[in-house]
């Protein structure tokens, strides 16, 4: 079912400052948020450089950076430009958007410090759901982008690459287990920290050992975990 975001407080305006080399684009989403009541467009620019000076003197709950250069160009790295953004102002939220998908892109992208990532593709009435997304201080990624990093092993000392409170697209809060796990590997480590042993699981599972084992190492794998003890360490995080 899906979630339809509030208007936090009566006539408060989230602000929105924009990042894109299009000038149409800009306009259009000006034009677009001037529709939505709970929206306000307060910096609007074509160059990082421009950006970056107007944050030195003014503040943004959300920007909306379009970056199609994100692995080089003619202007700062995109990623370098997000670590950047965020040393000088770590409480501003980052909705990035791109015509790219690269997995290894969004993957260091999400690392650096977004708080969501959507395709210039989508429809404008997706661009203002997600920043009301993470106006809230959660996450916003596609169900198809989601779906392919969580097949990506995570190192121990990366962390989650989603760490943190994530909304998919369709609405629906999930864990970190569900965020970074298939469903058979997140239903096997759930049963195993509440308590049960692998010929338990196995039993209720409907499985044999060696698959439900399986299922196990390769979910502590992408958790970037090694041992049942860091498992259950870091059991908290994982819910």
């Amino acid at each position: 079912m899906r979630l339809t975001l509030m208007i936090r407080y009566a006539g408060e305006k989230i602000t929105v400052v924009l990042l894109d080399d299009h000038p149409m684009i800009r306009l259009s989403l000006e034009m677009a948020a001037s529709h939505y009541p709970d929206m306000q467009i307060t910096g609007s620019f074509s160059h990082s450089h421009e950006l970056l000076s107007w944050l030195q003197k003014n503040a943004a709950d959300v920007l909306v950076l379009v970056l199609d250069y994100i692995l080089g160009g003619d202007e700062l790295d995109g990623l370098s430009l997000i670590k950047q953004i965020l040393s000088r102002h770590p409480t501003l939220k980052i909705l990035l958007s791109s015509s790219m998908e690269s997995l290894a892109v969004i993957r260091a992208a999400f690392m650096s410090g977004i708080k969501g990532y959507i395709s210039k593709r989508e429809e404008a009435q997706t661009y203002f759901e997600a920043i009301r997304v993470i106006d809230r201080g959660l996450r916003f990624i596609p169900d198809n982008i989601e779906s392919e990093l969580s097949k990506i092993p995570v190192r121990k000392r990366d962390g989650a690459v989603l760490d943190g409170p994530l909304y998919h697209a369709n609405g629906e809060k999930l864990s970190r287990l569900d965020t970074l796990l298939s469903p058979r590997e997140a239903e096997v480590i759930r049963c195993f920290l509440d308590g049960m042993q692998v010929i338990e699981i196995a039993e209720k599972l409907k499985r044999s050992r060696k698959t439900i084992s399986g299922h196990k190492q390769s979910g502590m794998k992408k958790l970037g975990l090694t041992t049942d003890l860091e498992l259950f360490k870091y059991r908290d995080h994982l819910f």
